[in-house]
């Protein structure tokens, strides 16, 4: 397998130890969609009145106890696009970021809180992203932090295998309007640090296709790859050996 297809990040001067390269990162916003949870807690000098608003159980992001907190006591979107809370109704988040939502939430919350200090507190509960093809693990991942990148995504999974395809990693990222779109991104070039899917977001699939020597049937290792062609050698052998025995008798 030629190297160049299994290293990441390659920049052309490799062989000079005080290269030095600098990148500008590109984080986009998350906007909010229809099915996405949020966990939203406030706080405010009126104790009493804050009792309803606050879920039982919204603090579980801090408390590490997972999805199935996240999914009882959060705030679904719902098919129009609407957050509901208790007394104020619903609000139109949608296509919004989470700061966006944060602002309207104290707004509105200011106006029934006239006397007391308020904040609000917005988080997704995590970035959700699945992985599948050829990596060692694929499934469903979740990082509780602000933001995660596609290595350390793919780091979670285990690794692209060998005959994963670095250089046509593919993405597919829901959008505006419950819409998708799928881009092919290079890991082996360090364009990728520069590119606006460097940094997954909310719900993402990342799906790494198989090298073409894969379609071939060849092992994922050098033994494998040995033995396979040596078992259809084999197989050629044993079937020579049959027909010329066939033709003599």
């Amino acid at each position: 397998m030629p190297l160049e297809k299994l290293t990441y990040l390659q920049d052309g001067d490799e062989n000079n130890p005080e290269n030095q390269v600098n990148y500008s990162l590109k984080r986009a916003a998350y906007l909010v969609q229809t099915g996405d949870i949020l966990a939203i807690t406030i706080k405010t000098s009126d104790q009493r009145g804050a009792m309803y608003f606050n879920n039982q159980g919204t603090s579980f992001l801090n408390q590490g106890q997972g999805d199935l907190l996240l999914y009882l006591n959060g705030y679904t979107i719902n098919p129009a696009g609407f957050l509901e809370l208790p007394v104020l109704g619903q609000i139109k988040v949608v296509d919004k970021t989470l700061e966006e939502v944060k602002f309207i939430v104290e707004t509105l919350l200011n106006e029934y809180f006239k006397d007391a200090a308020t904040m609000v507190s917005v988080q997704m509960g995590g970035i959700r992203f699945s992985i599948i093809g050829d990596v060692v693990n694929p499934g469903r991942y979740v990082i509780y932090q602000n933001q995660v990148n596609v290595f350390e995504a793919l780091a979670l999974s285990g690794d692209i295998t060998v005959v994963g395809n670095r250089k046509s990693v593919q993405i597919i990222r829901q959008i505006k309007n419950d819409s998708l779109v799928t881009v092919n991104i290079d890991l082996t070039d360090t364009k990728i640090l520069e590119s606006e899917y460097f940094f997954l977001q909310p719900n993402d699939i990342i799906n790494v296709k198989p090298l073409s020597v894969k379609t071939l049937g060849i092992g994922t290792s050098g033994f494998q790859t040995f033995a396979s062609i040596l078992a259809v050698l084999a197989s050629s052998a044993t079937l020579i050996f049959t027909l010329n025995q066939i033709g003599k008798s």
